[in-house]
């Protein structure tokens, strides 16, 4: 069994929890993967691991995405 650390600066969400706090399905965040979009995870063991998000990352990526007016 492995354990994950989790402090308050860098606590790891599932791609589920990740797809809520974004308020996109878990399809869209496996397509943006597939495409090198969204933001940066870690897969856990091999290749199928599952994908972790860490709230850190997800903060850094929607404020990278912030507009100020629309195009």
């Amino acid at each position: 069994m492995h354990t994950l650390m989790m402090t308050p600066e860098a606590d790891v969400l599932t791609r589920r929890e990740a797809a809520a706090r974004l308020g996109v399905t878990t399809r869209t965040l496996d397509r943006w993967a597939m495409q090198g979009r969204g933001p940066a995870y870690s897969l856990t063991g091999d290749r199928k691991g599952r994908a972790l998000y860490s709230s850190a990352t997800i903060a850094e990526w929607l404020e990278s995405r912030r507009r100020t007016a629309s195009r």
